[in-house]
């Protein structure tokens, strides 16, 4: 597609021959008149790639689309001068070599949506990432089913940079260095047209100017800045974070009206009376009677004391030489513990299967299709209102918001490695470890160093398994949740108690009858279902997972432990493998995006539970590790994590990740700004302070920040050294290559 003739072989080591090609030095307006024509053609390049992908993706024009445009002026006017340093030759070569990686990075972004459904990441640019080559088979499909827009993305630029050459519309001569101000000028005029514009956008959540200025995020970025300013805000937080102490690292949190108006005060002297001492002088049989049925009253009592350890956060704060730590600290005294409950310590001394199972989404789940998971929702712990959030990071921040009750700020997949190189005294596995004595074990039935797991894993407290380094299963794709339990269990059925963490794959994407084993499996089973060849596929390939679930519980009950082993697990994601016309078709109405296409379950099953549970309480995934530790009994510290124990008395706090917030009293969507009361009458209830919502915004705006601090700066080390909590990373059978990412 390129003109050989256009790409002359240059000598690059030769750059000051070059440069003395042209020894007659422009004026002032022969240098404006060359760096004007670079930046119209990039100006030009990046409007029509920036056009094209907004349709594509957008499918609509909107006020958003005007400020996109506006955000290629820097970029256009920055290419425009760093193509004007060279000689004739070399500027040619290099304004060739940065427009052919822009198609590129505009078509990989294209490709990479139409897979994962998410926007790209910078970050995901890592050799740890490389093995996303296993997908070749999506990305060939992806590439089939968008071989039109990626034809234009390419095609059309390439063939408008070479009639441009042909007919020398374009001049390379190098700007003298004298005049090289007039396109920093031109630089520093867009740069402050763009802060002006984006000014008059307002300074609210999810603004323009938040989104440059305060706090990045990515899939909100692609639709409101574009592909390239995205990648340009998310290099400049990388390299320069907006991490400026402010007030908040002085206060801590906001106390926020949860229901019940439960203050700090009065949580901290909650828990299990004392018998008043004059009850104690009777006399008559009577009172006898009545103050031995008080003592038994007392005696069944449900302690509703705090779930925190004996931390003095103020001290540490006071001692600690790292402001940003210190900051953590005073944030931490300021939050309102989480109460015990009926349920805490329910299953205290238990076995735990925890599972992050992909696409699991309660839409495949039925009596017919899908038995067992059908009877482990409605027979153990049943969550009517649970939420899985989607997040930045696909897969792996799935699983890490499961595991660690933390917000997954940084791009790119990289936040469940990070913290697996990271001090974690309350993953499960540790945990688990510390109590009993044992070493928890991990499972996945894909390549073992996937998303960096042969580094995370280990670091949470498991000995890992995955495809290549011990786990010995038959080669599909998606390999079988089934063969992996069965290849897996009898390692640890046995044990007087164990700790199993498995990832699975049998639900992944592409939904069809053809690249899809799991699917094409059970392709006859489904065949009953009246709904598109996607939506059975998908149904079918979670049958794969219902199998392997039937059999665990088989084999439990068969070793008599099925009533003290528990079983948990919700999915990493909605399955965006299916469109929302698809996902509609299985739910049975159109859904509602914002919220609805993220409502799913949490499984919560045991052999003990003989009546179903039912919860309605608002909750998500953020939610699992803090109701787990309390179910099990174990000492921790619910200030410590993001998320809450769902069977405590605090409100529930639902976050999605563009800052929609869902609690027992409102759904506030902030797309939209609506605000839907969940009262009878749809009012708000008179109870309900006035700045309710406004305390809700800052709640979240708190925990995502303070999550992406206690990532940044390893923030549990300094909890476990003031515990005196040691951390023994359990041996494995390969060593961890740390090499291929650094924090």
């Amino acid at each position: 597609m390129v003109d050989s003739n256009d790409l002359e072989y240059i000598d690059l080591s030769d750059f000051d021959k070059i440069n003395r090609e042209d020894e007659k030095k422009p004026n002032i307006v022969e240098s404006l008149k060359r760096i004007a024509e670079r930046f119209a053609v990039f100006t030009g390049l990046l409007v029509f790639l920036e056009t094209v992908f907004h349709i594509w993706a957008i499918h609509s024009f909107d006020a958003n689309f005007f400020m996109k445009l506006v955000m290629t002026l820097p970029s256009a006017a920055f290419l425009s001068l760093f193509t004007s340093f060279f000689g004739k030759k070399a500027n040619k070569v290099i304004t060739w070599v940065i427009s052919v990686i822009l198609l590129i990075y505009y078509a990989v972004n294209v490709i990479y949506h139409t897979v994962f459904k998410v926007y790209f990441s910078v970050a995901f640019i890592s050799k740890n990432n490389a093995k996303i080559y296993q997908y070749y088979r999506e990305i060939l499909e992806a590439m089939g089913r968008d071989w039109l827009v990626l034809l234009i993305l390419i095609l059309i630029p390439v063939a408008a940079l070479i009639l441009l050459n042909r007919f020398e519309i374009i001049k390379y001569e190098k700007a003298g260095l004298v005049h090289i101000y007039v396109g920093i000028t031109l630089l520093a005029v867009t740069i402050l047209c763009e802060s002006f514009v984006a000014l008059a956008y307002g300074k609210d959540a999810l603004s323009p100017y938040e989104l440059t200025v305060v706090e990045n995020d990515n899939d909100t970025s692609f639709k409101k800045l574009g592909v390239l300013a995205t990648a340009e805000v998310e290099v400049k937080f990388n390299l320069f974070p907006n991490d400026e102490l402010d007030d908040s690292d002085k206060l801590g949190d906001v106390w926020v009206y949860d229901g019940n108006n439960t203050s700090a005060e009065e949580t901290e002297t909650s828990g299990p009376s004392e018998p008043a001492e004059e009850v104690a002088d009777v006399s008559s049989d009577e009172e006898i009677a009545a103050y031995e049925a008080y003592l038994e009253e007392q005696a069944h009592k449900i302690d509703t004391s705090p779930n925190m350890l004996d931390i003095d956060f103020v001290s540490l704060a006071e001692n600690e030489t790292d402001e940003y730590v210190a900051g953590i600290h005073n944030y931490m005294s300021t939050l309102v513990p989480t109460n015990k409950n009926e349920y805490t310590g329910m299953f205290k001394g238990f076995n735990l299967i925890f599972l992050t199972a992909e696409g699991f989404s309660d839409i495949a789940v039925d009596e017919v299709h899908t038995p067992t998971l059908y009877k482990m929702i409605h027979e153990g712990f049943y969550f009517t209102n649970f939420y899985n959030p989607r997040t930045g990071g696909s897969t792996s921040d799935g699983e890490f918001v499961c595991s660690t009750s933390l917000y997954p700020m940084k791009g790119g997949a990289t936040n469940f490695k990070r913290v697996g190189r990271h001090s974690m005294p309350f993953a499960l596995g540790n945990l688990f470890n510390r109590t009993y004595g044992i070493t928890s074990r991990a499972y996945h039935d894909n390549d073992y160093e996937y998303y960096g797991r042969d580094i995370t894993y280990p670091g949470m407290g498991y000995y890992y398994q995955g495809v290549g380094n011990g786990l010995e299963i038959e080669k599909h794709w998606p390999a079988s949740d089934l063969q992996m339990m069965e290849a897996s269990l009898p390692e640890y059925i046995d044990d007087d108690i164990f700790n199993v963490y498995y990832m699975t794959v049998s639900g992944h994407l592409n939904y069809n009858f053809t690249g899809n084993w799991c699917s094409k499996k059970h392709r006859e089973e489904v065949q009953d279902l009246d709904v598109s060849e996607p939506c059975q596929a998908y149904v079918a390939c979670q049958m794969e997972l219902d199998l392997a679930m039937q059999y665990l519980i088989e084999q439990l009950e068969e070793k008599g432990i099925a009533d003290r082993t528990v079983i948990c697990f919700t999915g990493d994601h909605w399955p965006y493998g299916l469109s929302n016309e698809e996902f509609s078709e299985l739910l049975g109405h159109p859904v509602e995006e914002n919220f609805e296409l993220y409502k799913s379950n949490l499984i919560l099953w045991s052999g003990a539970i003989k009546e179903p549970i039912v919860i309605d309480k608002p909750c998500c995934s953020m939610d699992i590790l803090p109701t787990l530790l309390n179910l099990f009994g174990f000492e921790y510290d619910s200030r410590l994590l993001m998320g809450y124990d769902i069977l405590s008395d605090t409100e529930g706090f639902v976050a999605m990740w563009n800052k929609s917030i869902i609690t027992e009293t409102l759904m506030y969507n902030s797309q939209t700004g609506e605000v839907t009361y969940l009262t009878e009458d749809g009012e708000p209830p008179e109870e309900m302070p006035e700045d309710y919502l406004d305390n809700l915004k800052t709640k979240l705006a708190l925990k995502r920040k303070y999550s992406e601090r206690i990532i940044d700066y390893d923030y549990y080390k300094y909890i476990a050294d003031a515990l005196g909590i040691q951390i023994d990373i359990p041996e494995q059978n390969y060593t961890p290559d740390y090499s291929k990412f650094t924090p």
